[in-house]
């Protein structure tokens, strides 16, 4: 892969590769790559070769969350024989959240076959997205098995704001915004309160509790009564759309997902993984900032409206939106969230850059975007930004 140009005027190049419904971002500089998720497992296939044989080594490979939209992709790469050298992985899996894996040669065969069963229960209640070889393999056995150690930063731990501010890769700053503790012990406390009700009491972490932890957690947005997939494909106008209510994302994997202000040569992205507005909101409260001035967003959740309001916007200072999804999954990005982006910076020029061709988008929408919304540019197939 080039590197990132001698030009001054460049320090980061982001590149929103092509992983279907999910996000696999890799942020570059003069001397550092990271790679944050991976996307579907059929999505490696398309981004594969901007990676193999093109980097030699990620300095960073960051996993957000456990859903498999941005988990089977890494799986998939981990296991090619032609993977880079990774210095280090930041995730909070199944180990950072419940302890190393125990690998005794007496299993616990009750537990096992309980476990087996809720795994294959959840598989059927949970979007699929089959990882082929690895079928069945969580990411955090595929990284114990290949002992990758994870969050070296906090002694390979969960990693959240209250116990890591902030880190460091090389020259870029990450600043964590995301999950806060609570998010976390939310997150565990759902997952015990499940092995409670199937009465599973497992003696020893083995690799089917790693397994089933994760296609539960991921199987966890079906399973929710309020789980909020509609955008609005009658013809409105893009203000009455940007001022519908808000209704909060109600997944506790996607409040569990990491969010980083990532900073270098002073340059900015504000980095928001699939996360909720009240985590970014508290964050600011938190460092008293009124309104953030970044050079680039990575929307949440694919363009979700249920991820980004008219408040949080608000407090944003940006001319560059990014979404990766292509569309094919609950609508995204939705309507709403387009058109909050819009009517905030309807003043300033500003780019909303969708990295696949999306038909999800009316052409009336389309139309009042530039005949009132002049300043706003909304690009699809956008792969590459320079920063």
């Amino acid at each position: 892969m080039q590197p990132v140009s001698d030009s001054d005027d460049t320090n980061m190049l982001i590149r929103m590769h092509k992983a279907d419904n999910g996000d696999c971002v890799s942020i570059e500089t003069q001397s550092e790559f990271v790679l944050i998720d991976g996307g579907t497992a059929q999505s490696f296939e398309t981004w594969k070769g901007q990676i193999i044989g093109q980097v030699e080594q990620i300095n960073s490979l960051i996993i957000t969350h456990i859903d498999n939209d941005h988990v089977n992709g890494i799986i998939k790469l981990l296991e090619h024989e032609d993977c880079p050298v990774i210095e280090q992985v930041i995730f909070n899996g199944a180990e950072q959240l419940f302890g190393p894996l125990i690998d005794f040669d007496e299993e616990d065969r009750r537990s096992e076959r309980k476990l087996l069963a809720l795994s294959e229960e959840c598989s059927s209640a949970g979007d699929k997205d089959q990882v082929g070889s690895s079928e069945g393999t969580s990411l955090s056995y595929t990284l114990a098995a290949k002992n990758i150690k994870c969050n070296d930063i906090v002694n390979g731990e969960s990693l959240y704001r209250e116990k890591c501010s902030s880190f460091n890769i090389g020259s870029l700053k990450f600043t964590v915004i995301g999950p806060e503790k609570n998010s976390l012990s939310e997150l565990k406390a759902i997952w015990k309160d499940k092995l409670v009700q199937k009465k599973i009491k497992p003696k020893i972490i083995s690799k089917s509790y790693y397994d089933t932890f994760e296609v539960f957690a991921d199987s966890l947005r079906a399973l929710l009564p309020n789980n909020h997939q509609i955008s609005s494909t009658t013809q409105q106008t893009i203000e009455s759309l940007a001022n519908e209510s808000f209704d909060d994302d109600d997944s506790p994997t996607n409040k569990s997902s990491f969010s980083f202000l990532i900073e270098s040569n002073g340059k900015r992205i504000l980095y928001l993984g699939d996360c909720h507005v009240d985590v970014v909101i508290s964050w600011l409260n938190l460092h008293g900032e009124d309104v953030i001035k970044v050079d680039a967003v990575k929307i949440s959740h694919h363009g979700s409206q249920n991820n980004t309001s008219l408040e949080l916007l608000k407090r944003i200072d940006c001319n560059k939106y990014l979404i990766s999804t292509n569309g094919k999954s609950h609508g995204h990005p939705d309507l709403q969230t387009l058109a909050r982006i819009a009517l905030v910076n309807q003043s300033s020029e500003t780019d909303i850059i969708i990295n696949y061709e999306v038909d999800t988008i009316p052409s009336w929408f389309m139309s009042e975007l530039i005949t009132s919304y002049s300043h706003i540019k909304l690009s699809m197939n956008g792969y590459e930004v320079e920063l």
